[in-house]
């Protein structure tokens, strides 16, 4: 390419980093923390010095997240300063999804993922959250980049070995990488006409990625428990990662839907755990109807230009094998089925559908300018809008702790770990503060005993009801509190309902 090419390419890309470091950064600490978030920094801080380092190896959630935010928490004191740490590679991922849809499908559809990259409410999102995926789609996405140009016999010899400490960062990152060295197995062994040279020097690859991998496998195999995921019977080897969690074939079309346009837009998060039927689509029907346009005409239109290009094999295999995986690990009850396990699909996904968009003609410009509308909005939810935004913890505790009394106990269902870091690290509050979970409350007896022994020589009790649904509906929760207090007050904030309840009057 002559000079000529690169410039407006280079002006492009500058101008989608400006307004991708513009919206990661944005109001980057005005939410609160949230259970997630304090998993992370827990990880991170709990111990120091050798200690630390030996409780890596237990670390499930991606050590290298662990280690990271190790050094880099002590150096600031704020929301702002931890999240940080996650917009600087979402930021930097830019330019590679440029690089990975001009790769797969030309130069026009780089373009067009370069601007959904910036835009993505998805990576805004976790690009403002403190948590190892914005590091993971990193990872995974520059590893991609590696892989297409090495499939395409366009690398250097060198390259394998940048492929190979990609792949190690991304599975040390978060184990959803793991997802995606299955689906490049499989693309490298049936390939056609199949490539010796190239299998052989991917299985050097796995073998790298194995070996630093190998301290933390034996753990990871007891967690996820082969017995558990393949056989379906007798006692698992190791312990579920999560409770019983089911799968339904909705959650499908909902990671695609989140993978375009987040968490904030159509119903909010909070709606649909409230809500599982169709009811709570309805009020969001236009959007959604608007969003599945977009959706299907980037889709359809990008599968074609992966065929006429003779990448739909390569891509469907990419995009399958990670959801295939997901939805066993579901199907099994070790994981629950979440858009963000799905991480090692999304770059595949959000690069077809971009070359779908990036097509000529009057109509392909509507189909874009509606979906940077849509962008648009989910955005405008994501920074503006209660409704879609985490938990307000930190506005809860510190109201609790403005209007608390002497003889006061606070009970948070059941997102207490971040109402306790405001109330108790922030705001110093002076009430003993509950927690109740759905593992050690599930009868309304258990709920009354601990009811019982959290008011026990109180005059006051504030009920904090935070993702409340995960222990038992609102109205017996609330039901059981007024069997022995009167309601004071009530107050609501995003995502939290707070009650004050006095002592009955005998």
């Amino acid at each position: 390419m002559n000079s000529q090419g690169i410039r407006p390419d280079l002006r492009w890309l500058a101008a989608c980093l400006g307004i991708g470091a513009a919206l990661r950064l944005f109001r980057l600490g005005h939410q609160s923390l949230w259970t997630d978030e304090l998993i992370s920094i827990g990880l991170a801080t709990y111990t120091g010095g050798a200690e630390f380092w030996r409780g890596l190896l237990r670390d499930v959630h991606g050590p290298f997240n662990s280690a990271l935010l190790h050094v880099w928490y002590p150096l600031g004191g704020s929301e702002s300063w931890w999240r940080l740490l996650y917009a600087i590679p979402s930021i930097f991922v830019i330019p590679l999804f440029y690089r990975l849809g001009a790769d797969l499908y030309g130069e026009r559809a780089g373009r067009a993922a370069c601007v959904a990259a910036a835009l993505s409410p998805f990576l805004v999102w976790y690009s403002q959250e403190i948590r190892s995926y914005a590091w993971c789609i990193l990872w995974i996405t520059a590893a991609l980049v590696v892989f297409v140009r090495i499939w395409d016999d366009r690398a250097a010899p060198r390259s394998w070995w940048l492929l190979a400490i990609l792949v190690a960062l991304g599975v040390l990152t978060n184990y959803a990488t793991v997802f995606l060295l299955a689906a490049l197995t499989l693309a490298v062994l049936l390939r056609r006409p199949f490539a010796p040279g190239l299998a052989i020097r991917w299985a050097g690859v796995l073998g790298f990625t194995a070996l630093v991998f190998a301290p933390w496998f034996v753990d990871w195999f007891q967690r996820m428990s082969a017995e558990r995921l393949f056989l379906g019977g007798g006692p698992p080897l190791g312990v579920p990662l999560r409770e019983a969690s089911g799968f339904s074939l909705v959650g499908i079309p909902f990671a695609l839907w989140t993978f375009v346009f987040g968490y904030t837009l159509g119903p909010s998060l909070h709606d649909l755990h409230l809500d599982r039927s169709l009811r709570v689509l309805l009020p969001h029907t236009a959007v959604l109807a608007a969003g599945a346009v977009v959706v299907a005409w980037g889709g359809w239109f990008g599968a074609a230009d992966a065929i006429r290009r003779r990448r739909a094999a390569l891509v469907a295999i990419l995009v399958l094998v990670p959801l295939a995986f997901a939805t066993l690990l579901a199907v099994r009850e070790i994981k629950t089925f979440h858009p963000r396990y799905l991480v090692a699909a999304f770059p595949v996904v959000l690069t077809l559908l971009a070359a779908g968009w990036s097509r000529t003609g009057a109509l392909s410009l509507g189909i874009r300018a509606l979906a940077a509308g849509l962008f648009v909005l989910s955005l405008g939810n994501h920074f503006f809008s209660p409704a879609y935004g985490k938990e307000a913890s930190r506005e809860v505790a510190e109201f609790v702790r403005t209007h608390e009394g002497s003889s006061d106990a606070v009970v948070v269902i059941y997102s207490g770990e971040p109402f306790r870091h405001y109330y108790d690290t922030r705001f110093h509050g002076s009430a003993p503060v509950y927690t109740a979970h759905k593992r050690t409350l599930r009868t309304d007896d258990e709920m009354r005993e601990y009811v019982a022994r959290a008011s026990e020589g109180r005059d006051r009790v504030w009920l904090v009801l935070s993702r409340w649904w995960e222990v038992a509906p609102e109205d017996r929760i609330r039901g059981i509190f007024e069997e022995e207090f009167d309601e004071t007050g009530r107050w609501e904030f995003p995502g939290i309902k707070l009650t004050r309840y006095e002592e009955r009057a005998t």
